[in-house]
């Protein structure tokens, strides 16, 4: 077997550092940008950037599920250790794998970084074409399939990859979706076009400029 990645870009691996338990992103020697992740956690109504990150069993199961879909996509060794949750992440994997990815006509890249000028960056779980368009998407795991409205800053982070992807490789991408699959073998597709994903990249911008805003008080406070 081989990669089933097609080489349509060169896409670029970039470093990454936290600052103030918000992650950053090393494009060059000098220049660091906030992930799209970042972004939107620190724009949330109460956010407290002084609380580390808790790591919790879902969180794990969903990078490992990663993982394993990267080893797949590119052909490379299993090297996950074999546990209870690396079995449950195993088997979630597999659904993505017969329900969406061998159902893309073409697989442009998997686990991504994409950078939008000095503003963010960020890293997309899968590009290529789904249903004859472009489309950016992103894999969710959780213990049950969450609603349109749940997933409204999934698809603002989505929008921010379209909007980077857009401007560093000079695309013009047609949709994005969030692949989400549950403990019990569900899965669900929730997919945006242009006109819809025009409304989330509105919302993204707004998240931007508020960052930028509010980075730059409390940096003139501290």
């Amino acid at each position: 077997m081989s990669s089933k990645i097609l080489q349509k870009y060169n896409y670029q691996t970039y470093t990454t550092n936290k600052v103030d338990n918000l992650r950053y992103y090393c494009l060059s020697e000098d220049l660091n940008v906030p992930s799209v992740t970042s972004i939107i956690k620190f724009t949330k109504v109460g956010y407290d950037r002084t609380i580390p990150n808790k790591i919790t069993n879902p969180m794990e199961i969903g990078d490992m599920m990663h993982k394993y879909l990267q080893q797949y996509l590119t052909d490379t060794p299993n090297s996950i250790i074999k546990t209870s949750n690396s079995l449950v992440a195993e088997s979630l994997a597999q659904i993505v794998i017969d329900n969406l990815i061998s159902k893309l006509d073409e697989i442009w890249g998997s686990e991504v970084s994409v950078y939008y000028t000095d503003k963010y960056a960020g890293t997309i779980d899968l590009i290529g074409i789904y249903d004859g368009k472009i489309c950016i998407i992103d894999y969710k795991s959780s213990y049950k399939t969450k609603t349109i409205d749940e997933l409204e800053d999934f698809f603002i982070q989505c929008a921010a990859y379209v909007i980077a992807h857009d401007w560093q490789y000079n695309t013009n991408i047609d949709s994005m979706m969030i692949f989400q699959v549950t403990r019990d073998g569900d899965f669900e597709q929730n997919i945006m076009h242009s006109n819809q994903m025009e409304i989330y990249k509105r919302k993204w911008f707004n998240k931007l400029e508020l960052f930028y805003s509010e980075l730059s008080i409390n940096g003139s406070q501290s």
